[in-house]
Formats: C-alpha cells, sequence, structure tokens
C-alpha cells in the first residue's frame, strides 16, 4: 500500500470519527418541542350541528356569537354596601354560554341559547345550569335552554325560540316581501320596524332590507298603526330619514 492511498484512509477514518463525535454530542432534547397544536373547529360536534340550524332560521335579523362568557353579557347592579363574593365573580368570569344573539344594528344582546349537558369547566358540579339561568333571569335577559344532540329538527327549535326570542317573519309569498316599496336610496325592499326606545318609543319605521348597507330609515305618519299597514301595500313615510339609533 503506497503513502498517499495510507494517508487517504487516514483522512477519511477522521472524516467519518469527526460525523460520529458531532451526532453524539448533539442531544435530542436541543430539538425544539412543540406543546401546542390547532383544535379542529371552535365549536364541538353538536354546536356546530345546531349552528347549521340556526343560521338560516335567524337570516340577518341578529349576528350570532358562540361560546361567550357570562361576565360579557351581565353585569353585577350597582348596590350600596353590596359586596361580590369572589366564589361569585369568579363563576361569572369562567361561565360561557353556547350562543348570544345580538341585533345587527347597534350589537345589544337579545338573548342566550344554551345548549344542556355541555362542558362548561373541567368540574361540571362547580357550574350548575341553575346559576345561569338565576344570573340570566335577575337581568331580565331571555335564555333558552336546548338539548345537546347530533342532529336538529328546524321545526322544533323553531317552537322552542319561539317562546322567548322574536323569530323574523317569513313572508307567506313574493308579493308580501316588496309590500312596503322600494328604498328611495338603494331600490331594496322595505321592511316594518317598531322603536322600542328612545323619544319615538312605539311608533313605526321603516328601514332598508339592506341595512348595514343601506341605512335608510323613515319615520310613518302618526295615524299609521300596524293594523292600518296591514292592508296598505306602499304606506307614505315622512320626508326627514331619522337615524338607526331611535329604533333599538
Amino acid at each position: 500500500m503506497t503513502q498517499s492511498a495510507i494517508i487517504a484512509i487516514i483522512v477519511i477514518a477522521f472524516t467519518i470519527l469527526a460525523i460520529i463525535i458531532i451526532l453524539v454530542q448533539t442531544p435530542e432534547e436541543s430539538k425544539p418541542t412543540l406543546h401546542y397544536e390547532k383544535n379542529f373547529s371552535i365549536l364541538s360536534a353538536m354546536e356546530r350541528s345546531f349552528l347549521k340550524v340556526l343560521e338560516p332560521m335567524l337570516g340577518d335579523k341578529y349576528i350570532i356569537y358562540a361560546k361567550v362568557r357570562l361576565a360579557d353579557i351581565i353585569k353585577i347592579r350597582p348596590m350600596p354596601d353590596h359586596e361580590l363574593s369572589a366564589d361569585t365573580q369568579s363563576r361569572i368570569n369562567n361561565t360561557t354560554v353556547s350562543f348570544v344573539l345580538c341585533n345587527t344594528w347597534d350589537h345589544s344582546i337579545v338573548g342566550v341559547i344554551d345548549l344542556a349537558n355541555k362542558t362548561r369547566t373541567a368540574n361540571d358540579d362547580d357550574m350548575p345550569d341553575d346559576f345561569i339561568d338565576n344570573a340570566a333571569h335577575e337581568a331580565e335577559l331571555p335564555l333558552v335552554r336546548v338539548p345537546s344532540r347530533l342532529q336538529y329538527n328546524p321545526e322544533d327549535i323553531g317552537d322552542i325560540l319561539a317562546n322567548k326570542i322574536e323569530l323574523p317573519k317569513q313572508p307567506a309569498d313574493n308579493a308580501d316581501a316588496n309590500r312596503y316599496g322600494d328604498c328611495p336610496s338603494c331600490g331594496e325592499p322595505l321592511t316594518l320596524l317598531k322603536a322600542k326606545h328612545g323619544e319615538n318609543i312605539g311608533k313605526y319605521f321603516l328601514g332598508c332590507s339592506n341595512y348595514p348597507e343601506c341605512k335608510y330609515l323613515s319615520l310613518l305618519n302618526d295615524n299609521e298603526t300596524e293594523s292600518t299597514l296591514a292592508t296598505a301595500p306602499q304606506p307614505s313615510v315622512a320626508d326627514k330619514p331619522t337615524g338607526p339609533k331611535e329604533t333599538t
């Protein structure tokens, strides 16, 4: 064997040895350990099934929020010499409800839908449904309890919700869909509204069905009521539109 061959073998041997030393000295712990992974969905299978029934039922009447903290929808009434226990505050902060319905105009809270028998905390015994029911009752917040299941019947859900939450009225036919005329601003059909708060409480308005893209809103004449409008295909409106806040 020639000297050059011996040198080549030695170089190769040292190279292999160096690689082995590097591999041995590199601990597996140096690789980053990943502690988290993405959930498939923010909703459970039962919640997703219920939402598929609920969304077409409500249409554009309400905005639906899922998994909302109780602390985001109710607050403690200010009372003199009233101290809230740490346990009660913790319950309010850590309790969630399945769905909250809000008006599309101002996101004001309309009602709560809670699926029964769902997990809220690590220990279900610490968060009975009675706590949510009592809090909603005192806050005068409509709450609908719906049994959890993998499939829902739209008619059954509609009957349950109708007892506490105002559902959109479905037009009997296409002719009734445009009974109040077209919006003078964008041409979409007008819908009948009734003010629930503010200086115009109890009065009727005509609003654009294309809200919030179109914010047209007009106060009806004083002599027009819901009964007279039922037989009037295109009631007259006031000259000056008013802001949508007056109807909330």
